[in-house]
């Protein structure tokens, strides 16, 4: 059994309780959040602070929590503005603490409506949007920890786990779209892999993640729960993905968000090259492995949230010859 294949905790309010008495001598209103395999609560202290009470998948490795904290530690000290959760210390100055075999933790709380509750963002928020992706990437540039060696289902070069779950598909002709998709990457990604950079990168900067401020400006990102050590410019495929999922013409919106990375943090050509590729396998990923947890977690609506639009978005550029698609 795995992260993706254990059930998510399940603690109830009154045990929430319990863990802000005995570690961080609070109390609070607790609401809970949706997530795809962690359990998330939204506390409201009694001096008036917002913070996250995150509990961890029971199959989750310690070593990616502690990771993903000193990410959020780095990205904090090293640009403020980018307005990143901060880890909030227990009474005992542990950020990570056990409770019942539940490793637990809490983090500030980042206000704002996502992207996703924009009904149409404009090019000058999709240019914000990638300039933001960009310093974050360039303080994780800084960030130094030891690679984690696992076979990551969210990081896009695992084409193992497509090729794995793809019999969890039950229609043939959907295997034949993802296939498709995972010949066109090999043929492509594998003879420029080497060009392409590879740094610690959030993994996740899709609009469900991504916060504006009541000015519509973007002001923070939260969940570092996907942190990969992969191609840089994965970051931005990953965010591309969601946001073209319903497009059938998304040039303008891609060019938006890669002309605004670019502004802080330039691509190789290679990069460039490859994104197309790459936001494809994100969207493969997505269904493939919706159908999967889907199958053994069916109360989790979660799991499937973006299933029927990465459908949608795969089919429409499955008879398309992604190398002539423009991204620049």
């Amino acid at each position: 059994m795995n992260v993706i294949s254990a059930q998510p905790p399940q603690l109830s309010n009154s045990e929430v309780q319990d863990i802000l008495q005995k570690f961080y001598d609070f109390e609070a209103s607790v609401s809970s959040l949706d997530s795809e395999r962690d359990q998330n609560f939204h506390l409201k202290g009694d001096d008036g602070n917002e913070y996250v009470l995150k509990i961890s998948n029971p199959q989750e490795d310690i070593e990616l929590i502690k990771l993903q904290s000193a990410a959020l530690k780095h990205i904090h000290d090293f640009d403020a503005s980018l307005n990143v959760p901060i880890p909030i210390e227990s009474i005992e100055g542990k950020i990570i603490n056990q409770y019942n075999g539940n490793m637990v933790r809490v983090q500030s709380f980042l206000k704002g409506i996502f992207i996703k509750d924009m009904k149409n963002p404009s090019p000058r928020l999709l240019h914000e949007f990638g300039e933001f992706l960009g310093k974050l990437d360039l303080a994780l540039m800084e960030f130094d920890y030891p690679e984690l060696k696992r076979d990551w289902v969210w990081d896009i070069r695992n084409i193992g786990f497509l090729n794995k779950h793809l019999v969890y598909l039950e229609n043939k002709s959907d295997q034949d779209v993802i296939s498709h998709f995972i010949a066109n990457y090999e043929s492509n990604i594998y003879p420029m892999k080497n060009h392409l950079r590879r740094q610690y990168i959030h993994n996740d900067g899709n609009d469900h993640n991504v916060l504006l401020n009541g000015e519509g400006r973007i002001s923070g990102i939260i969940d570092f729960g996907d942190m990969a050590h992969t191609f840089l410019s994965s970051e931005l495929a990953v965010a591309i993905a969601y946001l073209i999922l319903e497009e059938k013409n998304p040039q303008e919106k891609i060019k938006a968000v890669v002309d605004g990375y670019q502004t802080v943090l330039p691509l190789r050509d290679e990069e460039i090259d490859s994104l197309i590729y790459l936001i494809c396998i994100r969207a493969c990923i997505t269904v493939v492995t919706a159908n999967f947890r889907k199958k053994l977690f069916p109360e989790n609506e979660y799991i499937t949230v973006t299933e029927p639009q990465a459908w949608q978005f795969l089919r429409n550029f499955a008879d398309r010859e992604l190398r002539k698609i423009k991204i620049v």
